[in-house]
């Protein structure tokens, strides 16, 4: 009776074993807090570095926007004097 005992006894000891085992392989898998400091420094970079390259982006199609502007505006004056021109001339050239 006593070795039934000690061997159940065992058996409890391997099973608390194993499932202190696996406590300590989920423990081992997760962050510390240097990892996620670590995870936060590089994603701040990644980060800063794609809202520069959107901040270009919008500094290139504000100044596109804005050279579009002048130049449908020099295009407009140009027709008006070409207009001009026709009907001081009398002529009157293909569209």
């Amino acid at each position: 009776m006593a070795a039934k005992r000690a061997r159940k006894q065992r058996t409890g000891f391997d099973e608390l074993n194993d499932k202190l085992d696996r406590v300590i392989d989920v423990i081992s898998d997760m962050a510390t807090k240097d990892d996620i400091a670590r995870l936060d420094a590089k994603f701040e970079r990644k980060f800063n570095g794609v809202m520069n390259a959107i901040d270009g982006l919008t500094k290139a199609v504000s100044d596109l926007t804005l050279e579009y502007a002048a130049v449908k505006m020099q295009l407009s004056r140009h027709e008006e004097r070409i207009r001009l021109l026709e009907e001081r001339a009398g002529v009157k050239l293909p569209s």
